[in-house]
């Protein structure tokens, strides 16, 4: 497997944990979480963080450099966390624009722990 597959694979892994899980607390009739928003956002937290831990453990286990690897998965990572929640929430669930603006800030947490991540390991 290539370098760019197993990150793009393990990005997956960070969207997709999240993702399922919101499914199991979501109104579709409503097209809001059946629990509190709060309790929402804690949840998407959650696995969010765990979905990032698994990936990053298997992204930088074995790595001569770090550094670069961090900027480079973090790039990666964020680019593709966008592109997904775009396609699934704006294309495919009619989520409107400004509702999504929210996650180009968001998806800067697995940037800039990746990149931190590079840098410990250096």
């Amino acid at each position: 497997m290539t370098r760019i597959t197993k990150t793009l694979l393990l990005g997956l892994i960070v969207w997709v944990i999240p993702f399922l899980s919101s499914f199991f607390v979501w109104d579709v009739k409503a097209n809001a979480p059946s629990i509190d928003i709060a309790w929402f956002y804690a949840l998407m937290s959650l696995t969010g963080i765990l979905g990032f831990s698994i990936a990053a453990y298997y992204q930088f286990k074995d790595n001569k450099n770090p550094i670069k690897n961090g900027w480079i998965t973090g790039i990666t990572w964020y680019l593709e966390l966008i592109l997904l929640d775009f396609i699934f929430l704006v294309l495919l669930f009619n989520m409107s624009l400004s509702s999504y603006s929210h996650l180009l800030m968001t998806y800067l947490t697995p940037l800039v722990l990746c990149v931190l991540i590079g840098y410990l390991k250096k």
